[in-house]
């Protein structure tokens, strides 16, 4: 799988760099369709307090594109939730796809019925 993350706002430190990628890696255990992975990172220097660190995160998956995005205090905060929402979203699509599957009548099924 291929990670691009990018900073916008703010420079973009090697460990948050090496952070962000090791957390997204992690995603390929619940699809391995995950072809490539875009992070955007952001702070909005606009709002004067709250949560402020925005994360934007795109998988490009085979037929498919998720996307998330999530507001934090601390980036590494933003990253993880961002994380997280996505591995609900990739459970979901796999219990979808595996009902699909379970759902489909088999050709010995059909077969027989003739």
């Amino acid at each position: 799988m291929r990670v691009i993350i990018s900073g916008k706002n703010f420079s973009l430190t090697p460990s948050l760099k090496e952070y962000a990628e090791k957390k997204i890696l992690k995603l390929m255990k619940f699809s391995p369709l995950i072809g490539q992975a875009r992070v955007e990172l952001d702070v909005d220097h606009n709002q004067r307090s709250g949560n402020i660190n925005r994360v934007e995160i795109w998988l490009l998956l085979q037929k498919k594109t998720l996307q998330i995005g999530t507001k934090a205090n601390d980036m590494r905060a933003a990253i993880d939730q961002a994380v997280n929402k996505l591995e609900t979203q990739l459970v979901r699509l796999k219990e979808k796809r595996q009902a699909k599957i379970r759902r489909a009548p088999r050709l010995a099924d059909v077969l027989r019925r003739d």
